[in-house]
């Protein structure tokens, strides 16, 4: 059964084609031909004139357009005013109508652009049976192939019936029956997409990874893609602060983080750009891993965004979160080093005579390879001590070996 849509439409047909054939040659009378006809209607379905119109996105189909196919057998069905078959000659069926031919749809603005190719053309419906005096809305679309630029492609189709071929009557038009077309214009709209690749490769970055030692610069380029099918304005790089996945919560700062260039003014369809990444690992950081994000981005697209780590390799000495340390703003000393996990560690806190002032040991959490050690400026009985230069002085296992690291402290009250 046909939809109210599909049946509304197939009611108007023969009085739009009328208005339509007529308005084009009203007083053109064709002869009654022999041997069968079909027309596409002009002005029928999607088609404005012999063109369909229709839109989409690369990497996925159009919009669905639709034509009418027409077996006139009177002058009033007749809307390409070439000529139909009817009486008294034989009515004439069609049973084997296909798509002929199709052009590759090729880019208005440039041809020189990869069309979107000829098989790309999809009919949803059925072009058969057409018995005389009936039509056929067939609906078509056409799949864009991902990374197809932006703008307006054009071809067309040419439908003819597989055993009763194309000809030209005497006292006709002049055209050839039993073969029609239309072009198709397809508007492919802008989609922008930025991605980060490897430097000598076109493969995805899923993660940037640098190594260094404490007080070294170290660098790694990559390339920024258009992943889109328009060009992509001020590409350019941002990081994270880095943190330290041993829950110290030291951190390599964006600040520390630079690039070459800073910005990239623009990047072409299908082209790429490279930036190089550096770090500088401040002097004194403690050894481990420290995570954030590397992101790309650029006008009107969406950011990217990929793991970046940077693992520092020489374990350093000890780092105090906040040196001095301002005892009458209630502020406590946050001592940081680095040790093996699970093993065994000892704290000595000095003042300027060496005289022990506060001490401390305890073992390493499994999933550890750093201590975060407060100390909340008191002596070995609690009491607060006074202002002054300390030094601390830690034994613990780093690399499977022990060692003794040493600092210096300022507390003032």
């Amino acid at each position: 059964m046909l939809s109210g849509t599909r049946r509304a439409l197939r009611i108007g047909i023969i009085a739009a084609a009328a208005l339509f054939g007529v308005a084009g040659s009203a007083a053109a009378q064709f002869p009654n031909v022999a041997g069968g006809d079909f027309d596409i209607g002009d002005y029928l379905g999607s088609l404005e004139g012999n063109t369909a119109r229709l839109i989409g996105r690369a990497g996925f189909g159009t919009e669905r357009g639709r034509f009418v196919i027409i077996n006139g057998v009177s002058d009033a069905a007749d809307v390409d005013r070439d000529g139909f078959t009817g009486p008294p000659n034989p009515l004439v069926g069609f049973t084997t109508l296909r798509v002929q031919d199709t052009t590759n749809f090729v880019n208005v603005a440039d041809p020189n652009r990869t069309p979107i190719d000829k098989r790309n053309f999809v009919l949803v419906d059925f072009l058969n049976p057409l018995p005389p005096g009936a039509n056929n809305i067939v609906a078509f679309l056409v799949n864009i192939p991902e990374g197809t630029s932006a703008g307006r492609y054009r071809g067309r189709i040419e439908i003819q019936d597989a055993t009763l071929g194309p000809f030209v009557p005497a006292g006709g038009s002049g055209e050839a029956l039993r073969t029609d077309g239309f072009f198709i214009e397809i508007e492919v709209l802008p989609n922008s997409g930025i991605g980060i690749v490897q430097a000598d490769t076109a493969a995805e970055l899923d993660s940037l990874v640098l190594r260094g030692r404490p007080g070294q610069t170290v660098s790694r380029p990559v390339r920024l893609a258009n992943r889109g099918n328009v060009g992509l304005e001020n590409v350019r790089l941002e990081a994270t602060d880095l943190i330290s996945t041993s829950g110290t919560g030291l951190r390599i700062r964006r600040e520390q983080i630079t690039f070459s260039p800073e910005v990239v003014s623009a990047v072409a369809f299908g082209d790429t750009a490279r930036i190089t990444v550096f770090v500088r690992i401040p002097i004194g950081i403690l050894a481990g891993s420290y995570q954030g994000e590397l992101i790309a981005q650029g006008d009107n697209v969406p950011a990217v965004r990929v793991p970046f780590t940077v693992i520092v390799t020489t374990p350093g000495d000890i780092v105090f979160e906040n040196n001095p340390v301002f005892g009458r703003q209630g502020d406590n000393a946050v001592i940081i080093f680095n040790a093996d996990e699970g093993t065994t560690w000892k704290l000595r806190i000095f003042d300027m005579m060496a005289l022990t002032v506060f001490g401390d040991q305890n073992t390493v959490f499994i999933t550890d390879k750093a201590v975060r050690y407060t100390w909340p400026l008191v002596n070995g009985v609690g009491e607060q001590v006074a202002s002054g230069m300390y030094y601390v002085i830690v034994e613990a296992v780093q690399d499977h070996r022990r060692r003794q690291i040493r600092g210096k402290l300022m507390v003032i009250r």
